[in-house]
């Protein structure tokens, strides 16, 4: 059974897509997160002792209650395998495995809906960074109307790195750091964005199991993250990956080969994942039937695009420099001023009629969708 993870990009957002299996590690590439500067929160979930990561999922605030916990189970011992004769405890210098054998991977951990995700890539000097993103697009207030996100960028270092056996390392997260303070919120483009801590990061300790570990071996808690519900209905009996196990909350990270991308290939991501989306709604258009539910779907493909012309927005922010972003930003307004013209225009043609609704919904999502396109052509330059 694999479970295949579509991560929802480097840098953000919709699609908070992910998939529901499990990739070989030689054949996923998953976009890498934005690029971290300073300080963050974390997911939803409260601030509380960011010093270790954040609060525990036990504590996590309402928005990950649609987190999909792993069963519960009898829980194997963290450690896998078993000592091997080179014996527990063993520096990594010693066994020959360090932090460099692990950067060329991004580790992922997710629901298996997908709607939020954490990503995590470990540097060759035992630092990381990385990104936790969860969205409720159906969470709206007065000025944000396109929904409300829990996000973070974070940075941190892990260290003791020591060898359990031959398929097994332990190591400690020793520090981790937010680029906002937790709970802090903004809005930006119609969206709530709230900061928050990074979910699956919340302990100090840590196991590394190496691709070849025996998946009867590992703990029941971490093959229930990545995948593996029932070993009897697998053919697989190693795990093909590096996994990542954080012992106290019993949460487990699966891995891929680490690639980094351009501007241009993010937001192309970003709209790939739309265009998979738009053929689902599309569905559900030809299928309504009644007023009601054309409106509906209408109304749902505008928030597609409108979120996806969020997330590429985002992006763009955080890539330009001041002075084309400032140029960007002008002609936003004026796009934006243009775009609600139209929108009200086509609404006329139907004004206190039944059909407005669809009208302006529709001519709404066509002109957003068409912005994103502009925007993406705009970053190939970059």
């Amino acid at each position: 059974m694999k479970k295949k993870m579509m991560l929802s990009l480097a840098a953000m957002l919709l699609l908070f897509f992910a998939g529901c299996g499990k990739a070989e590690e030689d054949s996923a590439q998953l976009p890498t997160a934005v690029k971290i500067s300073e300080d963050e929160p974390g997911d939803g979930q409260s601030g509380e002792d960011s010093s270790d990561g954040g609060s525990s999922a036990e504590n996590a605030s309402p928005e990950e209650d649609s987190r999909e916990d792993a069963p519960e189970g009898e829980q194997q011992s963290p450690e896998g395998p078993g000592t091997s004769e080179t014996g527990a405890g063993q520096s990594s210098a010693e066994a020959g495995f360090t932090f460099a054998d692990l950067s060329d991977r991004v580790f992922y951990f997710s629901s298996g809906a997908g709607a939020w995700f954490t990503e995590l890539h470990i540097k060759d000097d035992g630092s990381f960074e990385g990104h936790y993103q969860d969205a409720d697009m159906g969470s709206t207030g007065d000025g944000y109307p396109n929904g409300t996100l829990y996000y973070c960028d974070y940075f941190g270092t892990f260290d003791q790195l020591e060898k359990v056996d031959d398929f097994t390392y332990k190591m400690n997260l020793s520090f981790i750091s937010f680029k906002q303070k937790p709970e802090e919120e903004e809005i930006i483009g119609g969206v709530l964005y709230v900061y928050s801590a990074a979910y699956g990061l919340d302990g100090d300790e840590f196991y590394l199991y190496l691709p070849g570990s025996r998946l009867a071996d590992l703990p029941q808690a971490y093959l229930q993250w990545v995948g593996y519900y029932d070993l009897e209905a697998v053919q697989e009996e190693e795990l093909s990956f590096y996994g990542l196990y954080n012992v106290r909350g019993e949460q487990g990270f699966s891995s891929a080969v680490y690639k980094e991308q351009s501007l241009s290939e993010r937001i192309a991501m970003e709209i790939s994942f739309a265009e998979e989306q738009e053929k689902e709604v599309e569905k559900k258009q030809e299928a309504a039937v009644t007023q009601p539910e054309m409106n509906e779907s209408a109304e749902e493909m505008y928030r597609l695009w409108d979120d996806t012309l969020n997330i590429v927005w985002k992006l763009l922010e955080a890539n330009l420099d001041t002075a084309d972003m400032e140029a960007l930003r002008k002609e936003e307004m004026e796009w934006i001023a243009s775009k609600d013209a139209e929108v009200q225009a086509a609404g006329l043609e139907n004004e206190g009629g039944s059909l407005q609704p669809l009208l302006e919904a529709m001519k709404a999502a066509e002109l957003t969708k068409a912005r994103v396109y502009e925007l993406a052509k705009y970053a190939e330059g970059k």
